[in-house]
């Protein structure tokens, strides 16, 4: 079974998470899955910076997209107020069960967090036997407020690197970050993490009331 979907997010490095969702909906049973993050900016018609001004550009760019999943982190708010303002969005505009959040809490980078061998490895250093110990286990990873401070703070300690190197290493730190969230692994650590779970249980939802369609429609 052929599945089609679209992501939209906060930032272009979020963006990477493509690749990742692909791979969960194989895992979900999908024999054939394409996914696109497109660059908003690129539309000829100027698109606004909220979700209902993206779900309606995305909508009249790609009207044979299945789902459409929409990142934003949950910052102050709450994952759950982030739902409710993404299907508030969604509303008079796509049915609420082909829109799937994507809410990290707080931030991407709490994800991205729960990896400490590929923190290491994308630092270009893996073999580093140090224990980032600036992470705290997976089950405090989302009280942290500056995930994306914190990221970086363990991808230096990782690289050893210092002085000039250091600072030119910092530099590429959003480079360092969408290849986390590339190489994202389905089977990671941070399935550990409520907020993926959640997520998680989003597609799998999705996944079931798809295939029960498309079963029927036989």
């Amino acid at each position: 079974m052929k599945i089609r979907f679209i992501l939209t997010g906060e930032g272009t490095s979020d963006l990477n998470l493509v690749d990742h969702i692909e791979n969960v909906l194989i895992e979900e049973g999908f024999s054939e899955v394409s996914g696109e993050a497109p660059d908003l900016s690129m539309f000829q018609r100027p698109v606004g910076r909220t979700v209902r001004e993206k779900l309606d550009a995305l909508l009249r760019h790609y009207p044979n997209a299945d789902v459409i999943f929409v990142h934003r982190d949950a910052d102050n708010a709450g994952i759950v107020q982030r739902e409710q303002e993404i299907i508030a969005a969604a509303d008079g505009l796509v049915a609420a069960d082909r829109v799937i959040p994507v809410i990290p809490v707080t931030q991407l980078e709490t994800w991205l967090l729960t990896d400490r061998e590929a923190i290491k490895r994308i630092a270009g250093n893996a073999d580093y036997r140090g224990k980032l110990d600036c992470i705290p286990a997976i089950r405090r990873l989302e009280d942290v407020r500056d995930a994306k401070g914190l990221l970086l703070e363990a991808l230096c300690e990782a690289s050893e690197t210092q002085g000039a190197r250091l600072r030119k290493f910092k530099n590429r730190f959003f480079e360092m970050r969408a290849r986390l969230a590339f190489d994202l692994n389905t089977s990671g650590p941070v399935q550990d993490l409520p907020s993926y779970q959640r997520f998680r249980g989003k597609i799998t939802t999705f996944a079931q009331r798809k295939m029960r369609d498309l079963a029927g429609a036989m």
